[in-house]
């Protein structure tokens, strides 16, 4: 039992009732999720590292808790009951994102929905999609996908049932693998490299009252700047002829018709308030590094565009995505090479081989970690291999996905950027480059582009959660034992949440009836992309193999200067991960983020740094509490009032 925060009532960090509620809020969060995103196409899963809607939750529990020390202190949550509701939110709001399995439901039925004589859809992929993972029955999904159908029916939830229980069971799989993964890897990088975890900054400052950040004036202004803008938007959702001040601006009008300026893949830029506010956590060089390589990757397109080297930037030469795959593996390999020794320690703790790494404080012992990845894996190829894939490409797509969850890991760990977009570079990509689509059997091929959901775009893995959960529980007492086990029930619930939620949702609106239409495009990609691919087998893309292969050895070129000269500017890090689509729109606001705390780190140095922290806090606390709050009214109203 650990005192509680400010008083003398002993709770434990993860406590009952911190779980009980945690928990309890996920079927409603995964509502509010679900409805925003297919009725407006707005989503609280961005691809940032903090989602907005549990950052109000805990800004409003912080508040709660305040009145109930004063009031009712038996009553009043420690801080690691706190972080415990935000991690057990914050990891269910991972799952059910638009970069993860929001498109799921729809993506396992609109290969039979949208088939046609012309596309020929019922002859190329139906045969190939596994019906226990899947739902065919066109009188079931008429109602997903037209609206105006009451969804509890038993036919109906007969239909959807056996899907969402697999698809559960693959994602509480995965969960177990993150958390395990994570175990493995908390002490090297938490207790002995003591890498800084900047993301967890934002909860701790919100929900730990030493810091004073409700009482802060500095906070208040940042808060109060951002709250303006958010006020004006408000007004302009009921009263149109109210301005409104954009944070985003499209420039496709003026550059579309004029190559090859229109080469770069996302033509906006965008200035928001909660982006600015976590680039400002970076440090200076990783700011510096993503906003340069981005023009750098821009560069490429608009020289390729020019010299008619390409016709298609998002998946042609120069192989952006695959050059960032590249750099990412090279990443990857560095990590893993300097971490070797402590990695063979751990193998030996786990065999019951002398070791002298302890695991008594860990979150799961090694030898726990090494067998529940084991079975994980083991579970998602057996699953996989049911579906009509090969053993070795099962094991080639849970490779793929871990091991780019586990350098995003650490990149986040290290250095905190403010996305992790990470397009065209899933298994379902990588593994037609490396090994050819035709060696790939047809059932194959389908289960790489059901599961596309899973390994869409990185953006909202979970799998960076679990080292950042273990990570607060340090700050908050938090019986770290608890933890992996409470994350893997969080997934055994958010799944079925989420597929409930789009019955109750899009049997409604339906789909393609009344649904945002920006909403279905992710899902869409499924059958489209595996009709391809089946109509037009494949070898070994050597193409894209050797783009990686440059991306790798670039990378490995910037991680060697930036070891040898001390004043090297740019950060290897910042290769990979600056040539998101996301990041064509952030440039302006990591920027600004990164010209501001240039200037008061040059005059001010840490304590100047320090003393502003809590301004730019303050910018992603209003643009969440209010932002949340608008979007919520919006969603009763039924009045479009989009995230700023």
């Amino acid at each position: 039992m650990r005192a509680s925060q400010g008083g003398d009532i002993k709770r434990p960090g993860v406590s009952f009732r911190a779980v009980l509620i945690g928990l309890g809020a996920i079927p409603l969060n995964t509502y509010w999720m679900t409805l925003t995103y297919w009725r407006f196409g707005n989503d609280a899963g961005t691809p940032y590292p903090i989602y907005y809607n549990c950052v109000f939750y805990l800004f409003l529990l912080g508040g709660l808790n305040t009145l109930l020390r004063r009031r009712k202190p038996q009553w009043a949550f420690s801080l690691g009951e706190l972080l415990t509701i935000y991690v057990i939110l914050s990891v269910a709001t991972a799952w059910c994102g638009v970069d993860l399995l929001m498109p799921l439901p729809e993506a396992i039925c609109n290969a039979f929905w949208f088939a046609s004589p012309g596309n020929r859809w019922a002859d190329i992929l139906w045969p190939n999609m596994p019906p226990w993972l899947t739902v065919s029955n066109l009188d079931i999904i008429g109602g997903f996908f037209e609206g105006d159908t009451n969804p509890y029916q038993w036919r109906v939830l007969a239909a959807w049932a056996r899907p969402a229980l697999w698809w559960t069971a693959i994602a509480t799989a995965l969960m177990l693998s993150y958390v395990s993964l994570s175990a493995i890897f908390r002490r090297r990088w938490a207790d002995e490299e003591k890498l800084l975890f900047p993301i967890t900054i934002v909860p701790l400052q919100i929900a730990e009252e030493r810091h004073g950040l409700a009482r802060n004036k500095v906070m208040w202004v940042g808060f109060g700047l951002v709250a303006v803008f958010e006020l004006l938007a408000t007004l302009h959702g009921f009263f149109p002829a109210v301005p409104v001040i954009p944070f985003y601006f499209d420039l496709g009008p003026w550059v579309d018709q004029f190559p090859p300026w229109n080469a770069y893949r996302w033509k906006g830029i965008g200035l928001w308030p909660i982006l600015i506010g976590l680039s400002y956590l970076m440090p200076l060089d990783l700011a510096f590094s993503l906003w340069f390589f981005n023009l750098f990757w821009k560069v490429q397109l608009i020289v390729s565009t020019h010299l008619a080297w390409t016709t298609n930037t998002a998946s042609g030469f120069p192989y952006i995505d695959m050059q960032s795959f590249g750099g990412l593996i090279a990443l990857l390999a560095a990590v893993l090479w300097l971490d070797r020794h402590y990695l063979s320690q751990v193998v030996r703790r786990a065999i019951g081989l002398r070791s002298p790494l302890s695991d008594a404080d860990e979150p799961m012992s090694y030898r726990g970690a090494v067998l529940g990845l084991a079975v994980a894996i083991g579970f998602i190829a057996y699953t996989f291999s049911r579906a009509g894939m090969a053993a070795w490409v099962s094991l080639g797509w849970i490779a793929n996905l871990l091991l780019i969850g586990l350098v995003l890991t650490r990149i986040r760990a290290q250095l905190g950027p403010p996305h992790f977009e990470q397009v065209g570079m899933g298994p379902n990509h990588f593994l037609p480059a490396l090994l050819g689509s035709a060696s790939i059997s047809p059932p194959g091929q389908a289960m790489l582009w059901l599961s596309y959901p899973l390994t869409m775009h990185h953006a909202q893995n979970p799998q960076p959660w679990a080292l950042e959960t273990y990570k607060l529980s340090d700050a908050g007492r938090m019986e770290r034992r608890r933890l992996p086990w409470i994350l893997v029930l969080a997934t055994a619930i958010v799944v079925p949440s989420l597929f409930w939620s789009a019955l109750h949702v899009l049997y409604n609106i339906g789909a393609r009836a009344g649904a945002d239409p920006f909403a279905s495009g992710h899902a869409r990609q499924v059958p489209l992309q595996l009709a391809t691919m089946l109509e037009h087998p494949t070898g070994t893309n050597s193409s894209l193999l050797g783009a990686a292969g440059v991306g790798f050895l670039g990378t490995v070129a910037l991680m060697v200067l930036k070891l040898r000269l001390t004043a090297w500017p740019l950060h290897p890090v910042a290769f990979p991960i600056a040539s998101a689509w996301v990041m064509d729109s952030a440039l302006p606001a990591v920027f600004i983020a990164w010209l501001a705390k240039a200037i008061i780190m040059r005059y001010g140095g840490l304590r100047l740094y320090r003393a502003a922290l809590p301004f730019f806090l303050g910018m992603i606390l209003s643009s969440s509490a209010i932002g949340f709050v608008r979007m919520t009214i919006g969603a009763i109203l039924d009045i479009d009032m989009p995230f700023l």
